[in-house]
C-alpha cells in the first residue's frame, strides 16, 4: 500500500470514530432530556388530578350542613394533600434531572441554556391545600 491509501484509511477511520462521537453524544443529550419531559408529563398528570379534585370540592361547597358531605369533603381534601405531596416529589425529581441535563450539556462543551430554561420549565411547588381555600 502506498502512503496516499494508508492516509485515506486513517483519515477515513477517524471520520467513522467522530461519528460515533457526535452519534453517542446526542444520545446521551436526548436520554438527559427525555428524563426532565418525563417528569414534566407527570407533574402535569398529577395537577390535573389536583384541579379535578379541587374544582369537586368547590361544586361541595355550601353542602356543610349533612355531615356526609363534610366528611367526604374532608376527605377529598386529604386525597389532595396526597397528591401534592406527590407533585412535590416528582417535582424534586424533576428539578435533579434538569440539573442532569444541564451538567450534560455543559460537559459537551454547550454553554448557552436560555432555550432549554424555557422548554423544561419546573412548576412551582405546590402548598397543602386547605378546605377554607375551596
Amino acid at each position: 500500500m502506498d502512503q496516499k491509501t494508508i492516509q485515506k484509511i486513517r483519515k477515513d477511520h477517524q471520520d467513522n470514530i467522530l461519528d460515533e462521537l457526535r452519534r453517542e453524544k446526542a444520545a446521551v443529550l436526548a436520554r438527559a432530556s427525555w428524563a426532565v419531559e418525563e417528569l414534566l408529563a407527570k407533574l402535569e398528570l398529577i395537577d390535573g388530578t389536583i384541579q379535578l379534585k379541587i374544582s369537586f370540592l368547590s361544586e361541595t361547597r355550601g353542602q356543610e350542613d349533612s355531615r356526609d358531605v363534610w366528611r367526604r369533603r374532608k376527605l377529598i381534601c386529604e386525597e389532595i394533600n396526597c397528591s401534592i405531596n406527590e407533585f412535590n416529589a416528582v417535582r424534586k425529581k424533576a428539578e435533579l434531572k434538569y440539573y442532569y441535563l444541564i451538567v450534560t450539556r455543559e460537559a459537551l462543551g454547550l454553554r448557552r441554556h436560555e432555550m432549554v430554561q424555557k422548554i423544561y420549565r419546573i412548576p412551582d411547588k405546590k402548598k397543602k391545600y386547605e378546605l377554607d381555600n375551596g
